[in-house]
């Protein structure tokens, strides 16, 4: 018998199984710190999982909640612009009030698997 991926991974002992898919790296504007996006794929779901290496937090500016994963039958464009898009948009807001970036802007991610 062959197995598929995903029938190789469903015993009830493995739980939440997931394939990568891809991994994104880009820097903020005047930060050097870089940042890295992975994308993963549940295996028995259509939805995409993002995980950064990094939190964006400016203790002057209201954080906007984290876009932890997109709703499944979202693609990996829209996943990877949803997290792009609040990390850019808290930037820009503490640009606009005059706040100048730095490398304490970024909090490393605990949860961030070290490959």
């Amino acid at each position: 018998m062959s197995w598929s991926r995903e029938e190789a991974l469903t015993d009830p002992a493995v739980r939440e199984p997931m394939m990568f898919t891809s991994e994104f790296r880009f820097r903020l504007r005047d930060i050097p710190t870089e940042i890295i996006l992975r994308l993963y794929r549940p295996l028995h779901s259509g939805r995409i999982v993002v995980r950064r290496s990094h939190d964006l937090s400016i203790p002057q500016v209201a954080a906007p909640e984290p876009a932890a994963h997109v709703d499944d039958g979202d693609s990996e464009g829209d996943a990877l612009h949803a997290v792009v898009d609040e990390m850019v948009s808290l930037y820009n807001t503490a640009r606009a009030q005059g706040l100048t970036p730095g490398t304490s802007w970024l909090k490393p991610n605990e949860n961030f698997p070290n490959l």
